[in-house]
């Protein structure tokens, strides 16, 4: 059984550290575990991303207050959401277009970080390399490091992968780790970590610590020959 930890908190310092409008870090922070449509949004908001023509015809209708009636000559309202609403999102878009792109070393820096593998006791060391303004968030990283070896770890070998957990923990918004087998037929044997802001969400908005983990039984079982 192999060992794996990964920190979601690094990648969500990393994007409140991007030079951009709040509507693109949230929508960025919304989509972490989803990793291709975050590299979508990247390349869109970097300026990597041509407007489409359909979307080039609803920008200019925006422009000239023409969107109610572009709706309405393209036919029946298919969906539920209303005219009203389609006209704000239209607006939103074209606020997004206007917008200056993510600069090109914003962007190599959060692609370093999604990126970042290598043993933990060096971890907190490499994020001070990629992005020095991630102090904060390297000193964490390096406190848990340390607590870890204090209490017996080798974290010289253990493993350490930013982006783990993106799409298997998803509200897990910390330190997490996960124990896994090399056989790609079986999921991971256990995996868990830190998930503070799911208590913000469930309680009075005060966040909590909070730690968890899961055993997949059936995972075990099979390993040990179980049928």
């Amino acid at each position: 059984v192999l060992p794996v930890t990964g920190d979601i908190n690094l990648i969500f310092a990393a994007i409140d550290l991007l030079d951009t409008n709040e509507r693109r870090k949230a929508a960025l922070r919304r989509h972490v575990w989803r990793p291709e449509r975050f590299k979508r949004l990247m390349k869109r908001y970097a300026g990597g991303a041509e407007t489409a023509v359909d979307r080039g015809a609803l920008f200019a209708a925006v422009e000239a207050g023409n969107v109610r009636k572009l709706i309405e000559n393209a036919g029946s309202m298919v969906g539920l959401r209303s005219i009203d609403e389609v006209i704000s999102r239209a607006e939103i878009l074209q606020l997004e277009a206007d917008s200056p792109p993510i600069s090109r070393s914003d962007a190599e820096m959060l692609g370093r970080i999604l990126d970042l593998k290598c043993t933990l006791d060096v971890a907190a060391e490499r994020l001070r390399e990629i992005a020095p303004a991630l102090e904060t968030a390297a000193e964490r990283l390096a406190g848990r490091a340390e607590a870890l070896q204090n209490s017996g770890v080798d974290i010289a070998t253990l493993p350490f992968e930013a982006s783990y957990g993106r799409t298997t923990l998803e509200y897990y918004d910390g330190f997490v780790f996960g124990f896994h087998v090399e056989n790609p037929d079986l999921p991971q044997v256990a995996q868990g970590g830190r998930y503070d802001a799911l208590t913000r969400v469930l309680g009075n908005g005060t966040a909590l610590p909070a730690v968890g983990g899961i055993v997949r039984p059936e995972t075990v079982l099979a390993l040990k020959g179980g049928a």
